[in-house]
């Protein structure tokens, strides 16, 4: 059964690669998360809502593409479509960080996100 599965599917690589940056990219996002926590203690937070809204957003995102990455781990279809969407905005974001002279954190942030996005696209399990 396994080898039907190999021959009828994208070659494992294409899921490691989706896998193992959804999960960075999780790890990522879970590291701003706390590094916004950490700032509360030593900063004055002007806008509580918003700073709750944030860390949320932080946990919730982090958590849904580790989630998504080993999904994607164990060939499960259903951890590619949260790792295309996170992807498709990640990429709009890269290039308005480039646009306002932040050009290191936009290559950084394409160089994560456009392989991943490729990658999850292309990890097509077949029947």
């Amino acid at each position: 059964m396994s080898d039907a599965r190999e021959t009828n599917s994208s070659p494992d690589w294409l899921y490691r690669l989706a896998s193992g940056l959804a999960i960075l990219e999780g790890l990522i996002v879970a590291g701003l998360g706390l590094f916004l926590v950490l700032n509360s203690f030593f900063s004055d937070v002007e806008e509580p809502s918003a700073w709750l809204a944030e860390i949320a957003f932080a946990a919730l995102g982090s958590i849904g593409l580790i989630v998504a990455g080993m999904g994607l781990k164990r060939r499960k279809n259903w951890g590619r479509a949260p790792v295309v969407i996170a992807n498709l905005i990640a990429l709009p974001v890269a290039y308005y960080l480039w646009t306002s002279d932040q050009m290191i954190i936009a290559l950084l942030l394409g160089a994560i996100a456009l392989p991943a996005l490729v990658s999850a696209f292309l990890a097509i399990p077949q029947r």
